[in-house]
């Protein structure tokens, strides 16, 4: 494995700094967007997820969102009182309920969707060839990285504690 070297951390701080600044503007753009439909980004997110997985109980969508339950509880709540989600009977599981999106949940996710795609066309013209891929890439062997360490850190933390 080659030595790491502090140009490396800086390289590794730089590409943190240029995460950051990316989510913040594309937070920015998309509040703006979902705000004239009286949405968030969290609120968004939840819409997200059940248009792709599906009718699912909270515990299950917190787990995959890395959220708490009573957060995303307040998130569903909100949604339901929005008309886009509702709640139905979970038959695997007589206390936790599945929340889906309603006709008006979905109807609303797909406009949003239509919107980001024209969003993402304007901000797509341009780019070399293969350089977004190697984007995903970097990013995602980084996101890698970052669980292994967690998980050592919460084996160093068990330890520590045990």
């Amino acid at each position: 494995m080659p030595h790491q070297t502090h140009a490396d951390v800086a390289e590794l701080r730089r590409l943190i700094g240029e995460v950051r600044k990316t989510f913040r503007l594309m937070a920015g753009i998309s509040d703006d967007m979902l705000e004239a439909r009286g949405l968030t980004a969290s609120l968004r997110a939840i819409l997200e997820y059940l248009a792709e997985e599906g009718p699912s109980p909270v515990p299950k969508m917190a787990a995959a969102k890395s959220m708490t339950r009573q957060s995303v509880q307040a998130l569903v709540d909100r949604l339901q009182t929005l008309g886009l989600v509702e709640t139905r009977q979970n038959p695997e599981h007589r206390r936790s309920v599945l929340i889906t999106l309603t006709d008006g949940g979905r109807a609303v996710f797909g406009e949003i969707l239509a919107e980001e795609k024209t969003l993402l066309l304007r901000v797509g013209r341009g780019w070399e060839e293969g350089s977004l891929l190697q984007a995903c890439r970097t990013l995602s062997d980084f996101q890698e990285k970052l669980t292994q360490l967690r998980r050592t850190s919460d084996v160093r933390d068990t330890e520590t504690n045990a």
